[in-house]
């Protein structure tokens, strides 16, 4: 693998076939800077819900991570059907809400309440409130971190669309959420509706700001449901709460809306055509972009297909990837393994966070958080 993995492409860019009239965009990889990727939790395919310390506790799927204000790791532990929390310092994990394999909806407090398929997360301002995008249930729930105790704010069982109040108003598989910076306004990837909402947090109040819905899925930039997504999975808000970065998964797209005027552009990639050549936005290329976090005016992305970490200079729209197998360019390849550069590879980077500089990565199908220092 490592001969492979430290090829060095002489090409710009190359395409390759992906059977089925599908190509693939190979470049080479505009190298941003040393890094090293290693596994803080859970062990490479032992799959489990044991509470412990760094390689001694286990997941099993995790499909969302997010850092608190004061540094605490959540983890939607999605094939648990949990939400654990890892403490920065020690590693140390342990269950906040949930039970394994008891997936089904139940509000209650912590290991008494039940989800179904929990993945994208946001947190209060204050650290004291954390929200839950409940995919398979079609929820946001929110769990009081003081007490434990799971509620739910809207979305009912049954997949629908309908904008209004608490649980009169539909999502269909829910997978991203940001809040915004004052606390009052939580916005949502709604996947299954490819269609991005907001919930005000006073009242619960849904409202649709942008996407044609379920049925027209597509590409288009826009305002509000003139504009089209194909499956938006996650969501990161701008430190003055005034735009909304989407990583539009199924498009191969990382789009940007401002927030003012509900007005879709896109940032980054070509639509439905995958690819890991790097440079500005509208000539790089991503294959399955699934999370995205922003620190500052860096925009990391979780470039799930293609096993590796990707960023989103804002300043300058040009893209970089900063971890996985393609950092020089070439074919993706997926693994475990840590190491510095071209030699940390992941299998699935399924969600990331970022927290003082560092990123968390939650590498889905290992079953395992890993870490990307710089």
């Amino acid at each position: 693998m490592g001969k492979n993995v430290n090829r060095k492409w002489k090409a710009s860019a190359k395409m390759i076939s992906l059977g089925l009239g599908a190509s693939l965009v190979l470049g080479a990889g505009m190298q941003a800077q040393a890094v090293t990727v290693s596994t803080i939790a859970g062990s490479f395919h032992e799959r489990g819900a044991i509470d412990g310390a760094g390689t001694n506790a286990r997941f099993e799927f995790p499909q969302g991570i997010l850092a608190a204000p004061d540094g605490t790791i959540y983890i939607a532990d999605t094939g648990n059907d949990m939400i654990r929390k890892m403490n920065p310092s020690t590693k140390s994990v342990e269950n906040v809400a949930g039970s394994d394999h008891r997936a089904r909806y139940r509000d209650g407090v912590g290991a008494n309440a039940r989800f179904n398929n929990p993945e994208g997360m946001a947190i209060s301002p204050d650290g004291k409130t954390l929200y839950i995008a409940d995919s398979r249930n079609n929820m946001i729930r929110k769990i009081d971190l003081a007490t434990k105790t799971v509620s739910t704010i809207a979305g009912h069982s049954f997949p629908s669309s309908g904008d209004g109040v608490g649980k009169e108003a539909g999502f269909e598989t829910p997978r991203g959420l940001a809040i915004s910076p004052d606390g009052k306004t939580l916005y949502v990837a709604d996947s299954g509706n490819n269609a991005i909402r907001k919930i005000d947090l006073a009242t619960n109040t849904v409202t649709t700001l942008a996407g044609a819905g379920k049925l027209m899925s597509g590409s288009a930039d826009g305002v509000g449901v003139q504009a089209t997504f194909h499956e938006p999975r996650s969501l990161a808000i701008s430190g003055d709460g005034q735009v909304l970065y989407i990583a539009d998964t199924r498009n191969n797209l990382i789009r940007k809306m401002v927030l003012a005027t509900n007005s879709v552009s896109t940032l980054a990639g070509h639509p439905g055509f995958p690819g890991t050549l790097n440079g500005p936005g509208p000539d790089a290329y991503f294959y399955h972009p699934v999370s995205v976090t922003i620190d500052g005016n860096k925009l990391y992305v979780a470039d799930g297909a293609n096993a590796d970490i990707r960023m989103v200079d804002l300043s300058t729209g040009v893209v970089s990837t900063v971890a996985g197998a393609t950092l020089n360019g070439g074919v993706p390849i997926a693994g475990r393994e840590d190491g510095s550069g071209v030699e940390g590879h992941f299998q699935f980077p399924g969600a990331l966070t970022v927290y003082h500089g560092v990123l968390f990565v939650a590498d889905t199908p290992a079953d395992t958080i890993r870490e990307v220092s710089f």
